[in-house]
């Protein structure tokens, strides 16, 4: 296929690109934060994947293209000019917690984190009910009790 008989890109490939554009990213950055190859972002944005014998046009999935609108801060009223189906995963997108990533290499990293974090209460909250333990006997020493709570 020459040149000429490329496939164009389609409009919301288009309007990614700008977005990307104006977010200040690179295709590898935007990939990454839309947890896809750069390969495949460049496809999606250009519309274009080449096969063996030339050129075919490429549709990214709705939720592929609402990754990709979310990681260059696309609207969804914006993108829903072009794709509303993409629009609506979006939508669904930015109804999650805003602490919770939508990739997967960075919610493994917030699971983890949010795991030794965990771990971490867990410990503080074992030496604070020890400490009030050990304070409650104390008290009951002092008031000349058995050394046991409430007696």
């Amino acid at each position: 296929m020459r040149m000429a008989d490329r496939p164009s890109p389609l409009p919301e490939g288009d309007l990614i690109r700008i977005a990307q554009k104006e977010a200040g990213l690179s295709a590898r950055e935007a990939a990454r934060l839309a947890d896809i190859s750069e390969s495949r972002w460049r496809q999606i944005v250009s519309g274009v994947q080449r096969v063996s014998g030339g050129d075919a046009r490429v549709r990214g999935p709705a939720q592929t293209v609402a990754r990709m609108a979310r990681a260059v801060e696309l609207s969804p009223e914006r993108l829903a000019k072009v794709r509303p189906d993409a629009a609506k995963e979006l939508r669904a997108l930015k109804d999650r917690p805003d602490s919770v990533p939508t990739n997967r290499t960075e919610l493994k990293k917030f699971l983890a984190e949010l795991a030794h974090k965990q771990a971490e209460l867990a410990e503080r909250t074992r030496k604070a009910l020890m400490w009030l333990e050990e304070s409650e006997k104390r008290e009951a020493r002092e008031r000349g009790g058995s050394g046991k709570p409430g007696g």
